[in-house]
């Protein structure tokens, strides 16, 4: 188990590299195009395509809508972070959230402020110039600050409060059937984050069509995506019968399956969503396991025979892990003919 103090530590740093230096970056670009406001057209260029800029807007949009991009990523990789480490867990996830956080920051805000920069002095915004050498520069800085931040964060890992215990089969009889069912829905901090994010996204993407870029159209198919994404991920219904184990949405896609024939073991265990699978919803942690995590606390965990782990966040999953189990026993016993 790893000392709270290197827990407090890896949260200051996360915190530093995370948030203090991609605000930094946000508000010295905003400051940078405020004072270049004067010195570019009144209308800017702010799409390109490979034969030259097609989209233009109000030059002071530009700023603005840095600023609330990149500060409000800030916000929402910062909120992740505090929500989610609140029992003092931490783990590869939340140094890779870290990571990402600076590595999007210089993506965005040095390809914005250099191709709005590049336009001072011009009379008009159809001669801005090309923006590939600025988005393959932002590019190779930001892969940069991500490694960057990644090697500046500490590894740290803490153990989770329980770790993986088995259960007792349920005594079955020949032949007899059963069937376990229960609801499992996304905590109240997770559909919050996710839902900022949404917001987040939803506001940019005005930004974007207010400079008179088509690029909003991109946006607002993404907003609409993480939408319906988010309909269908914040509600399960779990099931554990004679077929195996069955995750679905209530509208039925997506859904997820472990057949009896693929089980190797059962057992139930604590979940850390943030430290472990860095967040919320249908995930993959740093160690493959597969999640539908949609809170902290109880899981039904099923290992496959090739090795890898299922895990889906419910209640009583003690008796879903037994039942499963057993039934699992049962098929390695007798398989159906």
């Amino acid at each position: 188990m790893t000392a709270p103090a290197d827990v407090r530590t890896a949260r200051r740093r996360f915190l530093l590299i995370g948030c203090a230096l991609p605000a930094a970056i946000t508000l010295v670009a905003v400051a940078l195009m405020v004072v270049w406001l004067p010195e570019v057209p009144p209308t800017v260029a702010t799409h390109w395509t490979g034969s030259g800029p097609d989209g233009f807007g109000p030059a002071w949009v530009v700023p603005l809508g840095t600023a609330v991009l990149g500060l409000g990523l800030v916000a929402l990789f910062a909120g992740i972070m505090l929500a989610g480490t609140r029992d003092g867990q931490w783990g590869p996830m939340l140094r890779l959230l870290g990571a990402l956080s600076i590595g999007t920051n210089v993506l965005l805000v040095v390809g914005i402020t250099w191709s709005f920069g590049a336009q001072r002095g011009l009379a008009d915004p159809h001669d801005a110039p090309d923006i590939g050498w600025p988005m393959l520069v932002s590019g190779l800085l930001a892969l940069g600050a991500g490694l960057g931040g990644w090697f500046a964060q500490p590894n740290v890992t803490t153990d989770g409060r329980n770790p993986a215990r088995s259960v007792e089969p349920l005594d079955l009889a020949a032949g007899e059937r059963a069937v376990w069912v229960r609801t499992t829905s996304m905590t109240r901090g997770g559909m919050i984050a996710i839902i900022a994010s949404i917001l987040a996204l939803a506001i940019g993407t005005v930004v974007v069509a207010a400079t008179g870029s088509t690029a909003w159209w991109v946006m607002l198919g993404v907003t609409v995506l993480l939408v319906i994404l988010a309909i269908t991920t914040f509600v399960f219904r779990v099931r554990v019968d004679d077929r195996g184990l069955l995750v679905r949405s209530p509208i039925g896609v997506p859904h997820f399956s472990v057949p009896l024939a693929e089980v190797e073991a059962v057992s139930v265990r604590d979940v850390h969503p943030t430290s472990e699978f860095g967040g919320w919803g249908i995930r993959i942690a740093a160690d493959g396991a597969f999640g539908i995590v949609l809170r902290a606390g109880e899981a039904l965990q099923v290992t496959r025979r090739n090795g890898r782990r299922f895990v889906v966040t419910v209640d009583d999953a003690a008796t879903a892990a037994a039942l499963l189990e057993a039934l699992s026993s049962r098929e390695r016993v007798d398989p159906p003919r």
